[in-house]
Formats: structure tokens, C-alpha cells, sequence
């Protein structure tokens, strides 16, 4: 039998990349927690930051403060090589579950 390379084009490689961002788990990133741990303290920190003034969906469009935040987030947290996506998708992703699932949002 005789092997075939398969060659994906550029956009399959990139949209398999990209669908599978959901699938992280914090050591992909050289951090010691648990995922739910670390989704929590990325919570935490939007609303500390913001102070309730500004929701996830008002901070991905002003892009410079998302990578401000995101910058100050790893710098804070020594999270050197967590990607600006995963924190910002991550926070998107959890407010689509808190709505839809009736999870209590922290006070």
C-alpha cells in the first residue's frame, strides 16, 4: 500500500485551527490551574478592571484597550504565553453560558 500525503489548503488549516481554540486547557500554556480556575480569575479580572462599566462585548471593540487588558492580565499573573484569543474568546464564550444557562453571575 502506498502512503498519500493529503495536503489541506491554507484555509481548512486555519479554520481547524481556529475552531479547535475552544479545546485549551491552561497547561497548553504553561499555567498550573485548572481550567474553570483560570476562566474564573479571567472573570474576575474584567470586572475588576471595569467595574461593571464595560461588558466583554464593549471591550472587543475598542482593540487597543482588549490588548492593554489582556497585556496587563499575563503581566499581572505571569501568564507569558497566553494568547490575547483565549483570554477575549474565553470571556466571550462564558457570557453566552451565563445567559444561557442561568449560571449566577459573582457579585
Amino acid at each position: 500500500m502506498v502512503a498519500v500525503a493529503v495536503h489541506k489548503s491554507q484555509d481548512d488549516f486555519y479554520r481547524e485551527f481556529l475552531m479547535g481554540r475552544h479545546l485549551w486547557q491552561p497547561k497548553d500554556f504553561g499555567i498550573d490551574m485548572k481550567r474553570v480556575d483560570l476562566v474564573d480569575l479571567f472573570i474576575d479580572e474584567l470586572r475588576s478592571v471595569f467595574r461593571g462599566a464595560w461588558t466583554i462585548d464593549e471591550l472587543v471593540v475598542h482593540p487597543r484597550d482588549a490588548l492593554r487588558f489582556c497585556d496587563d492580565f499575563r503581566h499581572k499573573h505571569g501568564f507569558r504565553d497566553l494568547p490575547d484569543d483565549i483570554i477575549l474568546r474565553t470571556l466571550m464564550n462564558e457570557r453566552k453560558a451565563v445567559k444561557g444557562s442561568g449560571r449566577p453571575k459573582k457579585a
